[in-house]
């Protein structure tokens, strides 16, 4: 059985090794097509690139042919990337989450406004249990419907502009009908509008994180989703405190008023931010992929690393798509390409749902009713102070998921929600004193700290980067549809189980018997089904599913993949000492009699071919799904010209222009650099 699964991996892996190959010659021609004007105004040559590491490489060589096609890929070490931008990318497109959470925040202090009951409700008195269901609820099947359309448009159109429409082309409309509502049927249709409006950023805006961040932000980032959605529910209760009391419809008017404000700061930011490079490559603009990792990364467009993580992106992409297009069936099927997709999927949805049947919403739907019904006094401060909470232990989420990963977060912050539930049932039940009100609102805070530190913001991130790019958005709104729907279903029956209809509660504590066992339950879930994917891009999870037989034992194999790209890399003292021995290596010939410059660090030339895996493992860089590239340590084959070889007075190779032999000597070697892979693949299997 062994022996069958390492052929398989083998097979897999030299397929992909083509499609690698197959993705060098596409993005450097993508790239060159962009740069044609640029090699027309300067003439053909090269230009170079100061590197202040310890080896000072030529990079960013540009030929043009006959064909007049450029033919570019660096061959320098790669530059530091900042990490700056992709923050504020990510925390600025949160923005979307605090929509939400504003809208979410706002309903639980509209329904209990005075003027709200008497000038909206139908009878004039107050809203039955029926139409406060109704007006919670439908929100969130607003929401549903948005998150399944979501794909549609995204991966139509793109990220960045289905952020912008939905703001200017939904929200707003939504937003304008709940404004203008003189009565609970307009103020519903807004909340419905408002709500597909929510539903599509909320599939979009995960995503588009994710697609955009650095791996070892990425968590974090994605986080930053429910950190904005905690800021929305506290900003919405300090406005509907300074506003409740007003009799008059400015007292609802003005807090739904001021989403117009959040939805514009979105839209007209994201006017300036760059499209998700992974969008670019799913429609093949690869210069426009670049060009925005460009911005997202801090380095030149023809950096090496850079170059590499699209090369990456598009062979992982080619080689999924060689199996044919996705439907939304295709999320629930597992394939050559997409290793474990029905339990991905699945185990996607159910963390979804169990995050909203874990009890959250109930208190930021139904909590101010709920504290006026338990016989705790000041219900509207209390409600701020659960608000604030969540904020707060929002942050130190953002460095758990990263640091001590997905699958311990989940089950650990599961375990405080479910002994928190339990316990605040039990006092709920057994005492009506003072003192058993402050140790339910004690624990109703526990929980909603763990909830906000632990699963608040990591099923986010697991339902944006756990799936294959060909089908990514699509799951994306898949799991952002079933949060939606349940969301939906708890908002609708809660105040059928908690209230009677004549506000007299019938229930009360005792529901939270019922969100404790299902806090339970999503303990369980994570522990079987979730994989620990902290560190890892998003292409190097494909792999991570490949091999771990489940979710156990997940996080070994999650750090065996980062060891090896960590082992990849070079190490500065390495480098110091390529740099001391350059003057020692030899210009090694290829068969073709062409050779390579001893001023590039040629590794290869010192080391002969018939080298072992350890040998080799210094002159890799990791792509992602055990494939490597040697970019770094390894130069191009010099060009022949007419004039001489010498070098400048400034250091840098003269203009040499390419002719066919040469053409075909660049192609070899960059086939040469894939074929070196294959021992080094057959012994890691093995």
């Amino acid at each position: 059985m062994n022996g069958q699964t390492s052929k398989q991996m083998e097979e897999r892996e030299s397929e992909k090794r083509s499609f690698l190959k197959s993705a060098i010659s596409k993005v450097s021609k993508g790239l060159s097509a962009r740069r044609n004007d640029t090699v027309a105004n300067t003439g053909p040559g090269i230009s170079q690139q100061t590197d202040d590491s310890q080896m000072s490489y030529l990079a960013d060589e540009v030929y043009e042919g006959e064909d007049d096609e450029v033919s570019i890929f660096s061959m320098s070490p790669a530059q530091p990337q900042s990490k700056i931008m992709s923050v504020l990318v990510g925390v600025f497109v949160a923005v979307g989450g605090f929509l939400f959470g504003y809208d979410t925040g706002l309903i639980n202090s509209l329904l209990d406004m005075n003027y709200v009951d008497k000038h909206l409700s139908p009878n004039h008195n107050g809203f039955t249990t029926k139409q406060t269901s109704i007006i919670v609820s439908f929100l969130s099947l607003g929401t549903f419907v948005g998150a399944l359309t979501a794909p549609l448009i995204s991966d139509s159109y793109g990220r960045k502009t289905t952020i912008i429409v939905c703001i200017v082309g939904v929200f707003f409309v939504g937003n304008s009908l709940q404004v203008a509502a003189d009565n609970m049927h307009l103020l519903v249709a807004g909340r419905v509008i408002s709500g597909l409006g929510i539903g599509l950023i909320s599939a979009v805006i995960p995503l588009y994180q994710g697609e955009a961040a650095q791996k070892f932000l990425r968590g974090a980032i994605i986080s930053t989703y429910q950190w904005a959605i905690t800021w929305g529910l506290l900003v919405s209760s300090a406005v509907s405190q300074g506003t409740h009391q007003m009799n008059s419809p400015s007292s609802y008017r003005i807090p739904i008023g001021l989403q117009y404000v959040w939805a514009s700061i979105l839209a007209t930011g994201m006017l300036f931010l760059p499209e998700s490079p992974r969008y670019y490559v799913l429609k093949d603009k690869l210069d426009k992929a670049a060009k925005s990792l460009s911005f997202l990364r801090g380095v030149p467009e023809t950096d090496a690393g850079l170059l590499e993580e699209l090369v990456e992106i598009k062979a992982t992409y080619d080689y999924e798509n060689s199996f044919g297009t996705s439907t939304l069936l295709d999320c629930f099927k597992s394939s050559k390409t997409r290793p474990k997709q029905t339990l991905r999927i699945l185990s996607g949805i159910a963390i979804q749902a169990c995050q909203q049947f874990s009890g959250i919403n109930f208190i930021f739907y139904y909590g101010v009713n709920f504290f006026n019904k338990t016989g705790i006094h000041q219900a509207y401060l209390v409600s701020f102070i659960t608000y604030a909470v969540n904020v707060a232990f929002n942050i130190p989420g953002l460095f758990l998921v990263e640091f001590v990963g997905r699958r311990k977060v989940l089950v650990f912050g599961g375990m405080v929600m479910t002994m928190s539930n339990f316990i605040i049932a039990i006092v709920g039940v057994s005492t009506d004193s003072v003192i058993g009100n402050k140790v339910i609102i004690a624990f109703i805070c526990l929980f909603i700290a763990s909830f906000s530190a632990t699963w608040g913001g990591v099923v986010w991130v697991i339902s944006a980067e756990v799936y294959p790019l060909g089908i990514r958005s699509k799951c994306t709104a898949i799991c952002a549809a079933s949060n939606w729907l349940i969301n939906f279903i708890c908002a609708l029956i809660t105040p059928y189980i908690v209230d009677t209809g004549a506000h007299a509660s019938s229930m009360g504590p005792k529901i939270f018997f019922i969100w404790g066992s299902l806090n339970a339950v999503g303990v369980i879930v994570a522990h079987f089904t979730i994989y620990e994917t902290r560190g890892l891009t998003l292409e190097e999870i494909d792999e991570l599913y490949s091999k771990s037989p489940n979710g156990i034992q997940s996080t070994k194999w999650n750090k065996r993949i980062r060891e090896r790209s960590m082992n990849k890399l070079l190490k500065p003292a390495d480098k110091l000492d390529s740099q001391q021995n350059i003057d020692n290596i030899h210009v090694a010939p290829f068969e073709n009699g062409s050779s390579l410059h001893s001023k590039q660090s040629v590794q290869y030339a010192a080391h002969p071919p018939e080298m072992g895996y350890d040998d080799l493992s210094q002159n890799y860089v990791d792509l992602g799904n055990g494939l490597g590239l040697t970019t770094y340590n390894r130069g191009p084959p010099s060009i022949p010209s007419d004039s001489s070889d010498e070098e400048d007075a400034e250091g840098g190779p003269s203009h040499r222009s390419m002719d066919n032999k040469t053409k075909s000597s660049i192609n070899e070697y960059m086939a040469h650099l894939m074929e070196s892979r294959t021992e080094s693949t057959r012994q890691t299997v093995q």
